[in-house]
């Protein structure tokens, strides 16, 4: 009997090929050949879970080449390339007309097919373009990567890539490429590594035709904060005078920033969308079935749509410059470098009030004693005071930390506006989240500071 597969997971079938061959690397089991199966993790890096499980269990170097998607599949299924020769006892070489029909559907054989006579749907897919992006990445730099079998892979598929390259003499390089609805990530990425050097990603050279850009590796990501307060403290307060330092260097960029691809979130936006974004909340709260906490009603977010409006109006009036945002900004989009951080992954780049990103980067102080984590907070309102007066009145700053969490929950929802009108609206994972993030922006309505703010 086949062990369940645990339903966090999914299970992905792999296609195998070997690129000197052209062949499949298969299992054989019973007298029949089978593809490999890989469980992963829902919510993981696919590209980065398929490599290192398929090294961890059979010990193959193999590079992520895409995901085919047809009506007919019956799983998930994964094309992988073999970085080397050498394959465990249990491996068969075989053609592709040597698996059974019950192993790949008739349309991911023909797309598979496809793959193999060189037929894909970007360059990011065919056999051996990481041989291909090797030879650029060496002649670019003047340096030589270790070992093809030692690329790390994170993302694949769709135009889509991101993998390390560890080099000789240390120094690792990054090569990134965004396929749609993506594509300008490497124009956003581009002008900030120009504006905000040190604290933005440094782009060491561009592929057009890949829509790829090579990165230069600098600093440790921080999958999480150490668990002592001091420490999360030091941490987030390195964080927070990057962060004012990226946005500062930011102003009067935002027309620049707007051309290159980053999404409007100004006030004025953001007021403007406010009355289909809370038509929306309304009907995502409508088709809530759980009774453990109680829907808003739609008296209680016409309410919340008229502070949020005045809270735009009111931060408006404060006349703080417009800076970059980070939509996306979590932990694993922070990185160490010393005493400060840079902030990577740009493809949710957003021009907008400052406050908005700030407001976001408290949201991961992970202090669990209540009154330590609000000192902390306090501490880091401070802090990021301090570094922007640079740029604005710090009684302007503190007047806008009322009306920041609405604000920055608004912002959160919204992303890039387009969903409102597709049917992704309709999911029931996004009407989920929205309901979650509604009953943040219903807490944050009734704190004093804002009421008191808003003359409410």
């Amino acid at each position: 009997m086949a062990a369940a597969i645990p339903i966090d997971t999914n299970e992905y079938r792999v296609l195998l090929v070997d690129p000197e061959s052209r062949g499949l690397c298969a299992l054989e089991r019973g007298g029949e050949y089978r593809l490999i199966r890989v469980a992963v993790a829902q919510r993981t890096r696919l590209a980065r879970e398929l490599q290192k499980t398929l090294r961890d269990a059979w010990g193959l170097a193999v590079l992520i080449l895409d995901i085919l998607t047809t009506e007919d599949s019956m799983s998930p299924c994964a094309v992988a390339e073999l970085l080397h020769g050498e394959l465990p006892a249990e491996f068969r070489g075989i053609q592709p007309e040597q698996l059974p029909s019950d192993e790949l559907s008739e349309q991911e054989r023909a797309s598979f097919l496809a793959m193999l006579d060189g037929d894909t749907t970007s360059p990011l897919g065919g056999i051996g373009w990481i041989d291909e992006a090797i030879a650029w990445v060496e002649t670019t730099t003047d340096r030589r990567v270790c070992s093809k079998s030692d690329v790390e892979q994170y993302n694949a598929g769709r135009g889509f890539t991101l993998v390390r390259l560890r080099m000789e003499h240390g120094c690792d390089y990054w090569l990134k490429a965004t396929g749609a609805p993506n594509t300008h990530e490497i124009r956003v990425t581009s002008l900030l590594s120009k504006l905000c050097r040190g604290y933005a990603p440094e782009v060491v050279a561009e592929r057009p035709a890949w829509n790829a850009w090579l990165m230069c590796h600098d600093g440790d990501n921080i999958a999480a904060l150490a668990p002592d307060a001091s420490s999360v403290a030091r941490m987030m307060e390195g964080a927070v005078e990057s962060l004012a330092e990226l946005q500062i260097r930011t102003v009067g960029a935002e027309l620049d920033l707007l051309e290159a691809g980053a999404l409007d979130h100004r006030t004025r936006v953001l007021r403007a969308d406010a009355e289909a974004l809370f038509a929306y909340v309304d009907e995502a709260m409508g088709f809530q079935t759980s009774t453990k906490v109680a829907r808003i009603e739609p008296k209680r977010l016409r309410e919340l749509q008229n502070l949020f409006e005045d809270a735009c109006s009111y931060m408006e009036d404060l006349g703080l410059s417009d800076t970059v945002l980070h939509g996306d900004m979590n932990l694993g989009n922070v990185l160490i470098v010393g005493e400060r951080c840079v902030f990577i992954d740009w493809c949710e780049a957003y021009v907008g009030n400052p406050l908005v990103t700030f407001e976001h980067l408290l949201l991961l102080n992970q202090i669990e004693d209540p009154s330590l984590k609000a000192s902390c907070n306090r501490r880091l309102r401070e802090t990021y005071r301090s570094a922007m007066a640079k740029m604005c009145d710090s009684r302007a700053i503190d007047a806008g930390f009322a009306c920041m969490p609405l604000i920055a929950a608004v912002s959160t929802i919204l992303g890039r506006r387009d969903w409102l009108g597709t049917p992704e609206r309709n999911d029931p994972r996004r009407q989920a989240y929205v309901r979650g993030i509604a009953r943040h922006m219903d807490r944050a309505a009734r704190e004093p500071a804002l009421l008191g703010a808003l003359s409410v």
